[in-house]
């Protein structure tokens, strides 16, 4: 039987999920760059995709599925090989999530694209903000030495 001429690459799930996010990566970074050419900030141009994202939340004021939410998409930026999520859930009801920073940096190389990882945080930081206040609750999301800390709050 003669070799296929055009064949599926076999890679290992890392390598998809690598693959999946540097496209998400370029979708993202390109249009943080689009936005700042036409004097839109990160964070300005971040509430206008969480604007048009709230309502696909569910029908809002609804914190456990914010939560979930939330857990479920930075998980997606997670190898295998990073070090898992911590979630604490604090006596008040509010939730922390710590991640590695480094995690979702390496998807945002040092000057080697059109968005830099600071501007994509803020972008991130805009793009929670109208979700999270559709869900009922308020996000912030800080960096301290290595770890990303996600904290949700619910109002």
């Amino acid at each position: 039987m003669a070799q296929e001429k055009y064949s599926v690459p076999v890679r290992t799930g890392d390598q998809k999920h690598t693959r999946t996010l540097f496209q998400l990566y370029w979708s993202q970074a390109a249009a943080i760059s689009f936005a700042k050419e036409h004097g839109i900030s990160p964070f300005e141009y971040g509430r206008y995709i969480g604007n048009l994202a709230a309502p696909t939340w569910g029908p809002g004021n609804d914190y456990e599925a914010l939560v979930k939410g939330i857990i479920y998409n930075v998980e997606n930026f997670r190898h295998v090989s990073d070090a898992a999520l911590d979630i604490k859930e604090n006596e008040d009801g509010s939730v922390i999530i710590i991640a590695n920073d480094k995690m979702m940096h390496k998807y945002f190389p040092e000057g080697e694209g059109p968005a830099s990882y600071e501007e994509y945080k803020e972008c991130m930081k805009g793009t929670f903000d109208p979700i999270a206040n559709h869900m009922g609750a308020a996000v912030s999301i800080d960096t301290k030495d290595t770890l990303m800390i996600i904290t949700i709050k619910k109002k």
